[in-house]
């Protein structure tokens, strides 16, 4: 039985992708894939008891490659990359920061030193967002006071509208995380992000996403994991369905049609050669191969109205 939609419920990926990160803040203590001290805040009781014994832990990673073979390497790297894409972007200057379906993203918190200076915009859907801000009370985690929270849902509201009233700035270098959105959203609202991003009057702002690339069925099993993948989807996330996909030879053509320019594009190699160590690294293997990064800017400035 399929669940009620998002819009109704907080979103099921955001607490298993917060799972992932506080297992991986256990297993691997002090290094870019477990950075997340905070995320063991925003999971179920269930899932604490997953998280805080080591046995446990390990047969609930076996579980995930089990449904989801390659998912809990792919968020872990996801983690890694985004961190330090926003943390570069903010260093080159960016002062203020979009994350568009932020999820249980604890970035604001985690990177406080780093970001002060900087406006902070969270977008998702309100009951993720009412749920996030439960849990910061119920640990006691302050609100920085430079985070805005922003509520919406991309595929039914105008995203320069929302934007507008949390006190956007379309002047300023911004940097724009997507991190594990894109394949939720209709295409049409896929579009409309991306063209927001490219009216931005800065041109060194950024986007920084993640997609999940086409794949024809008669290739599908060239691709570690993703067969599974399509089963579980099909099977137990009828709630929360991919929507997005896109070939990566038309990536360029479309970004381009949209008004950006692509910056850098990471295939599931890339990924795991860049931001997934294996030397002395127990329990991780190979990413699922639909998974992409890529960073985009806009090409011109179009200094459109929004």
């Amino acid at each position: 039985m399929s669940r009620e939609g998002i819009e109704q419920q907080y979103s099921d990926t955001a607490e298993v992708a917060a799972g992932y990160r506080a297992v991986a803040y256990k297993e691997y203590p002090g290094t870019d894939i477990g950075s997340d001290f905070l995320a063991a805040n925003f999971i179920s009781p269930s899932h604490k008891f997953l998280v805080n014994f080591g046995f446990v832990r390990n047969l609930g990673i076996r579980k995930s490659r089990k449904f989801t073979p390659g998912g809990f390497e792919y968020v872990l790297a996801r983690t890694a990359f985004f961190d330090q894409q926003v943390l570069n972007a903010v260093e080159a200057g960016a002062k203020q920061i979009v994350i568009l379906g932020a999820g249980f993203d604890t970035r604001a918190n985690r990177f406080a030193e780093q970001f002060l200076g900087c406006k902070i915009i969270e977008l998702d859907i309100a009951t993720t967002q009412n749920r996030k801000k439960k849990y910061l009370r119920k640990a006691g985690i302050t609100i920085p006071n430079n985070l805005t929270f922003a509520p919406i849902d991309l595929n039914l509201e105008s995203l320069p509208d929302v934007l507008q009233k949390s006190g956007y700035d379309n002047e300023i270098k911004t940097v724009f995380l997507w991190e594990g959105v894109s394949m939720y959203l209709e295409k049409k609202a896929v579009d409309a992000t991306l063209q927001f991003v490219s009216a931005c009057k800065n041109e060194e702002s950024l986007l920084v996403f993640d997609y999940i690339t086409n794949i024809d069925d008669s290739d599908v099993d060239k691709y570690y994991g993703v067969k599974t993948w399509r089963k579980t989807w099909a099977k137990y996330r009828q709630a929360e369905p991919f929507k997005f996909t896109i070939t990566d030879s038309q990536l360029a053509s479309y970004a381009d049609e949209m008004g950006l320019r692509i910056r850098a594009l990471w295939n599931e190699k890339e990924i795991e050669e860049c931001y997934l160590p294996t030397v002395n690294f127990k329990n991780l293997q190979k990413v699922t191969g639909w998974f992409r990064f890529v960073t985009v800017s806009p090409t011109t400035n179009r200094h459109a109205a929004f």
